[in-house]
């Protein structure tokens, strides 16, 4: 490199090292322009851009790339007037050579001489078709979507929420952008949200939030309401976000709960304990037993025996196709916790083919006493009282006559 008689560097060599590095640059087109919009220099990359060569559009008005409407109303002037006070950034169509369109993203800085005087511009493009396409379909999708869609950042606050966010929580978008996400979740159970959402962004990945707990979102009106969570990462240019999916699961909340009460309610019909005599109950048992509802069972009856004082119990069993040993168990558990109350139990209704398949399956039922029917079940009941009554005369005459001496 030679240096120009006075020190000062060749401004035939400068222009060259500004032209290698504008042709460095492949993924943006970078240009020259003069005061007035003619191009100056012109990169390689805005040739393989636009289509034109060099030759083709140095000395000539960079509206060659504008619509013909655009240039009709003046838009190229209008956007370097804007640009004179500062860089300024545009999004509009632009025409290649061959009359394809295609949407630009530009950038233009002014360049100012010695004297501050405007001398130039330098615009940036590049062409932002495909993603805007993308983001127009992103956001269409994220529109359309059933559910309250809220796009974190890696800071925790909300970049982005669909119409569905504003129907369900009742804010209006420009009152959540920038907010951290807490503002949707109610304050007790904030500080614990905190943990949850820190412990997601340290390790993002496809997942029900709160598994197995109940979530609650909270309205712009400070009322709270049940909802399901769902949250996955979402890689963007700007790094990884976080799309949270959130579903209003209030009408399933309360469809479930109305049909466990139906479930409860239908537990307590098929399981009635009545008291068919003074201390006497009887249990009639229709159906398979379940671990659900032999529970239940257990509960109502000894509820019962608390309630009358009830002596004997019994468990009618006629109703019952079938006993295997699950059964056997749940009947054994019953009446061992009724003896613990002081009350005996009778089975009855026990059928030859159920007799034989206890017997088959090695089911030993201890001593709990068993009748054929009812009938018979409720005349050893009679006579248990009627023991039971003897043995506590004789109990009460020994006592007084201890007393008496």
């Amino acid at each position: 490199m030679t240096t120009p008689p006075g020190g000062g560097q060749d401004p035939q060599v400068s222009l060259q090292d500004l032209e290698a590095m504008l042709d460095a640059v492949t993924d943006q087109a970078i240009v020259k322009l003069g005061p007035g919009g003619e191009v100056v220099l012109w990169s390689r990359a805005a040739e393989a851009l636009t289509g034109y060569t060099e030759s083709e559009v140095v000395g000539r008005s960079v509206s060659v790339l504008h619509l013909e409407e655009d240039r009709g109303a003046g838009l190229m002037e209008r956007e370097l007037e804007s640009a004179r006070d500062g860089r300024r950034e545009f999004q509009g169509w632009r025409i290649r050579k061959g009359g394809e369109r295609f949407l630009a993203q530009v950038a233009l800085t002014p360049v100012r001489g010695q004297d501050g005087a405007v001398t130039g511009f330098v615009k940036v493009f590049r062409d932002a078709t495909e993603s805007a396409r993308a983001e127009s379909l992103f956001h269409g999708l994220l529109e359309s979507a059933p559910d309250a869609m809220v796009i974190l950042g890696q800071d925790a606050r909300i970049v982005l929420v669909n119409r569905q966010t504003e129907t369900l929580f009742g804010f209006e978008r420009a009152e959540l952008v920038g907010r951290e996400i807490e503002v949707l979740v109610p304050p007790r159970f904030r500080d614990r949200h905190v943990g949850h959402r820190s412990g997601f962004l340290a390790n993002p990945q496809l997942r029900p939030m709160g598994a197995g707990l109940e979530l609650s979102g909270m309205r712009r009106n400070g009322t709270d309401f049940p909802v399901e969570i769902s949250l996955s990462p979402l890689e963007t240019a700007e790094g990884t976000l976080v799309a949270a999916a959130i579903r209003d699961v209030t009408e399933r909340r309360e469809t479930e709960q109305r049909l466990q009460r139906q479930r409860d309610e239908i537990l307590e019909l098929s399981t009635p304990v009545i008291q068919v005599w003074d201390k006497v109950l009887a249990l009639p048992i229709i159906g398979t037993l379940d671990t659900l509802r032999a529970t239940r069972l257990t509960e109502g009856l000894l509820e019962k025996i608390a309630q009358s004082q009830a002596e004997v119990a019994i468990l009618d069993i006629s109703g019952v196709p079938t006993i295997d040993t699950q059964v056997a168990q749940h009947l054994l558990k019953t009446v061992q916790a009724a003896a613990l109350m002081g009350t005996v139990s009778i089975m009855s209704g026990v059928r030859p083919e159920t007799a034989q398949s206890m017997v088959h399956l090695g089911i030993d039922m201890g001593h709990l006493r068993s009748r054929n029917t009812l009938q018979d079940a409720l005349q050893l009941a009679l006579a248990v009282l009627a023991e039971r009554a003897g043995t506590a005369a004789t109990a009460a005459r020994a006592l007084s006559f201890g007393e008496s001496r």
